[in-house]
């Protein structure tokens, strides 16, 4: 398959046209917690975090040393991410019988998920497992053809930079197996290649393997109802209309006697055996399962879309809804358009930590002996990104060990505390914090639509930690 051939140019213009769309939304849409969480990560290298590997943060700080600590600076690695994971979604759709217009259809409803809106924009460990799925499963199809020292060292490396990405990559090793098992390519587990293949992986992941042996010294009933919630948020998240699909790409993947297909099944049914057996015991979010959807809604509407005239304009709604609702919500992210109220705004959680960190630096005289203090992580990732541009430093004051723990050299420990309390996630800090006292000193809108103050500025001298 050659992309400049003339055949391609729809996918290309369109993935190119998607790419500059959302660098444009880019600027304007604050950090959400996660990744501006991951963004910490590219101001504090290591060998890896209390919560994830580390490549997530490795990959932040190669595109914000070039683009800067920003918004947009942060974005720039899943907008280029998402662009040729559409190209090897296409590559794997094309493959099936060479069919450009269907291939293109396919990219055209993986692009149509709301989700995918939102991690092909904002850097999570799942994005860069979107990036190295389909090369994977490549891998292993070739490899099963020939055992050459080439697609071993491949398939080591890919596997050691998922593995590098997630945790949940060690998934990826059960579908590998099983495959050539089925294949009967027994030869292959006894090769002195594979050896090397399992070193080089296992070479890629040492660091987060180092940091746990330095740092790392649910439930056991069935939650019927987080179950549910689980199924709902997927329903909603991958597109209601879309959804579906997947599931029938899944077995139309199994049914096929494509091998590159039948490699793909492997890993869907993997993903969605383990993602729904643990649903049951706790509620997952849905970005959790996006591998199986990246896969399977392109399949599924590849075969649905040429099944019959119906089930093409089916799939012709399907993805138009999912463009169009897309299309607005980033409109709506760039203009801030859409009047809401309060407490239905989408825009409340993700605007206004600039104009936060700004008075809270405005109450600072002396950084040697105050700080600011925030009471919930989602809040102090936030606060640590947008307060680069001050000489202060920001405490996560809460009761669990995590990774602000480590990242945290210094005590809060006798240091008056500005506290920033934020409606939504409100702590009564003269209960909450131990001082000699609380002082209030003022309170702001977080948005110019807002019709009442969202955040408080407390001051607690000389604060002695938690109650």
């Amino acid at each position: 398959m050659h992309l400049a051939s003339k055949e391609h140019r729809p996918l290309l213009y369109f993935i190119s046209f998607v790419a500059a769309f959302r660098l444009l939304v880019a600027p304007h849409l604050g950090l959400g917690a996660d990744e501006a969480h991951y963004l910490i990560y590219a101001l504090n290298l290591d060998w890896s975090y209390f919560d994830h590997p580390p490549l997530v943060g490795w990959v932040q700080y190669l595109f914000t040393s070039v683009f800067g600590i920003d918004e947009f600076g942060a974005r720039v690695s899943a907008i280029t991410i998402g662009f040729f994971t559409s190209i090897f979604v296409y590559k794997l759709i094309y493959q099936i019988d060479s069919n450009e217009k269907l291939a293109f259809i396919s990219i055209l409803a993986l692009n149509a998920m709301f989700i995918f809106n939102a991690l092909f924009l904002m850097l999570m460990p799942d994005t860069l497992l979107f990036f190295l799925i389909v090369p994977i499963i490549f891998c292993v199809d070739a490899l099963s053809k020939n055992d050459s020292f080439n697609n071993f060292l491949y398939l080591g490396i890919l596997v050691g930079l998922a593995g590098l990405s997630k945790y949940t990559a060690i998934l990826f090793l059960p579908p590998i197996i099983l495959y050539f098992l089925i294949k009967k390519r027994y030869d292959l587990f006894i090769s002195p290649k594979l050896l090397v293949s399992i070193a080089i992986a296992f070479f890629i992941i040492s660091p987060v393997i180092y940091w746990n042996i330095q740092h790392v010294v649910g439930s056991s009933s069935v939650n019927w109802q987080g179950f549910a919630q689980s199924f709902v948020a997927q329903f909603v998240a991958y597109n209601p209309f879309l959804f579906p699909l997947a599931f029938y790409g899944l077995y139309r993947a199994f049914k096929s006697k494509n091998e590159l297909l039948f490699v793909a099944a492997l890993f869907g049914a993997t993903l969605l055996l383990f993602f729904t057996y643990s649903s049951l015991y706790k509620t997952a979010l849905p970005h959790w399962s996006a591998l199986f959807y990246l896969l399977f809604v392109p399949i599924g509407s590849y075969y649905l879309y040429e099944k019959s005239l119906s089930w093409r304009r089916y799939v012709s709604f399907a993805i138009g809804f999912g463009v169009l609702l897309s299309s607005l919500l980033y409109i709506e992210i760039a203009t801030k358009i859409i009047p809401l109220p309060d407490e239905n705004s989408i825009q409340l959680d993700v605007y206004g930590f600039e104009k936060i960190m700004k008075e809270a630096n405005a109450q600072i005289k002396d950084p040697n002996n105050q700080a600011i203090g925030v009471t919930l992580w989602t809040l102090a990732s936030r606060a640590i990104v947008y307060n680069e541009a001050y000489n202060s430093e920001v405490y996560l004051l809460d009761d669990r060990f995590d990774q602000f723990d480590i990242w945290e050299s210094k005590t809060p420990l006798a240091k008056d505390i500005i506290a920033i309390d934020i409606n939504f996630a409100h702590k009564d800090i003269q209960t909450y914090m131990k001082c000699d006292s609380v002082q209030k000193l003022n309170s702001f809108k977080l948005l110019e639509t807002n019709k009442k103050d969202n955040i408080t500025l407390y001051k607690c001298t000389n604060y002695q930690g938690l109650r």
